[in-house]
């Protein structure tokens, strides 16, 4: 054990710095290994990489909030597809100015100018929807194009009047979007803020759409991230016809966070819709729990009993089985009941894992600066840990080795919490507190029957 801890608390302390949430900001770096510089929005959420002719030539999605890729984009996801024109390609624009800026809320923004014509891109560090304005003295085509990760795109173009999209399309189109998979991976989703010509045609596996843009110019709203329920409510795209139909799963996610922004709205603070959500959580899971923790204890309570049937028949293993079940009957105890609790509350803790990891804050908490990123001190995966080891010694009633076989395991599992975000955390927390009572109640209750064969 202390071998083990001489190995883990270094190791932790060195990854830490890798583990900080990055700064948002504009960087110069060469992401395609072309010898050419790009300038890339670093955000929360996702890194864009721009190219001087206004194209986006790269955009990584996180698989981890706030964490950086540290200029290696080699093995990123990246929604651009390669070999055909890149996203944001204006016809017959050759940019003689590119700036690239910080605005005063927090945007990046990158404008490309030539003459009375400009591309603007707004960039919001926090989401993954970012705001593209094309100023033009005479009508222009604008090609986007997509999706990187996949031969088989699902497109979808979305026309006026209509409420069911088609995979390929041409006329006035309330949206265009392609995705890795109808539920799950990546999607890029643009919108106009006019209804706008666009034609939206597959080409050896790409998806590729052409959108008329008039006189004056025209506004855009671009989404590029997971492909996934709660992240599209977060960007209010899932209000769009026909991009993505949630099943039971999502349905029960969509319960959750009615409940959370229920919380919110009365309260003010994403803290106290948290602890709401966990109270109701806990009460729901409260008698699934208790026998759960009621049949580990009571097991651990006889185990002084089954110790001594082990040492009577060691060399009989059919009497010792015959013994064994005998004692669980008269004591009437079920092995299998402390695990079919924690097999049915599993879905629930993934739905929330999902809705909480994939939600957008955008507030904070104390030392916290913001619920959906990491905490940036690394106090609340200490208080987790702390309080799974206070319930592995609770659970083990003494048992040495099982308070040595928990103790090292959460050592390891916080590697995994130092990521996770400050609510899922706040969340487990305050769930793991709850247990911790509940099991002090139940073994109060236990510690006062005798331990007797019958």
């Amino acid at each position: 054990m202390k071998s083990a801890l001489r190995f883990i608390v270094p190791l932790v302390f060195l990854l830490l710095p890798a583990l900080a949430a990055v700064q948002p900001g504009w960087q110069e770096i060469d992401v395609n290994k072309d010898g050419k510089t790009e300038h890339v929005a670093i955000t929360y959420l996702a890194d864009i990489a721009f190219n001087q002719q206004g194209q986006i030539v790269g955009w990584y999605v996180k698989q981890y909030r706030g964490s950086s890729f540290g200029g290696n984009y080699d093995r990123a996801p990246n929604l651009v597809r390669p070999g055909v024109s890149a996203p944001g390609t204006l016809s017959g624009f050759n940019p003689e100015n590119a700036d690239f800026a910080v605005g005063a809320n927090g945007d990046l923004i990158a404008r490309f100018t030539q003459g009375d014509t400009t591309v603007t891109y707004t960039i919001h560090p926090r989401l993954l929807t970012l705001d593209l304005e094309v100023k033009t003295p005479t009508p222009r085509t604008l090609t986007w194009s997509g999706i990187g990760g996949t031969d088989t795109p699902v497109t979808k173009w979305l026309g006026q009047g209509s409420t069911t999209p088609t995979n390929s399309g041409s006329g006035a189109a309330r949206y265009v979007s392609w995705q890795t998979q109808p539920t799950k991976g990546y999607a890029l989703v643009l919108i106009p803020r006019d209804i706008t010509p666009i034609s939206l045609n597959v080409q050896n596996g790409a998806g590729i759409a052409q959108i008329q843009i008039p006189a004056g110019g025209e506004d855009f709203k671009v989404y590029g991230g997971q492909n996934e329920m709660v992240r599209l409510h977060v960007e209010r795209l899932l209000e769009l016809p026909g991009l993505f139909t949630p099943d039971i799963w999502g349905r029960l996610s969509l319960g959750l966070l009615w409940v959370m922004e229920t919380g919110h709205r009365y309260t003010g603070s994403w803290f106290l819709a948290i602890v709401f959500l966990t109270i109701l959580v806990r009460l729901l899971l409260w008698p699934l729990m208790h026998q759960q923790y009621k049949s580990m204890a009571e097991i651990q309570r006889i185990q002084p009993l089954i110790e001594e049937i082990n040492k009577k028949y060691k060399d009989n293993q059919e009497k010792r089985t015959e013994a064994t079940m005998k004692l669980y009957q008269e004591h009437k105890v079920n092995p299998a009941a402390g695990c079919l609790p924690l097999f049915l509350q599993m879905p629930i803790l993934f739905v929330l894992w999902k809705v909480i990891s994939n939600y957008e804050f955008s507030q904070g908490f104390l030392w916290l600066p913001d619920l959906a990123l990491p905490d940036p001190y690394y106090i609340l995966p200490v208080l987790y840990v702390a309080s799974m080891i206070a319930s592995t010694w609770l659970s083990a009633h003494g048992n040495q080795t099982a308070i040595r076989q928990g103790i090292f395991i959460n050592l390891i599992f916080i590697f995994l919490v130092l990521q996770f975000p400050s609510g899922v955390t706040i969340y487990w927390i305050l769930s793991t507190l709850i247990s911790l009572g509940q099991q002090v109640l139940i073994n109060r209750s236990l510690a006062a029957r005798p331990v007797a064969a019958k």
